[in-house]
């Protein structure tokens, strides 16, 4: 009776253990990636510096910037999400 309690001891601690490293995981779902090089925030909004050729797909607020030589370039004004890790300019 003593090894049958025992081995019950042992799977639930392992139950346990996985359970935990499953919340500590966190959600599997898609995370947003952080796609700029040079950022700037502002009272904590990180938005993103890098001038493009053009705006991602995806870019919800491209901004048309003006280069000096006749050129436009662009900047995707969208917010950056938490902790982007991006170089501040």
């Amino acid at each position: 009776m003593k090894s049958r309690s025992s081995t019950l001891l042992v799977i639930l601690v392992l139950q346990a253990l996985l359970l935990s490293a499953a919340v500590a995981k966190g959600p599997a779902g898609p995370k947003k990636q952080c796609w700029c090089g040079e950022c700037t925030s502002w009272s904590g909004v990180w938005t993103c510096d890098d001038l493009l050729t053009k705006c991602a797909a995806t870019c919800k607020n491209c901004v048309p910037v003006s280069t000096g030589k006749g050129a436009t370039k662009y900047r995707c004004r969208d917010f950056l999400p938490e902790n982007c890790g991006c170089k501040i300019h």
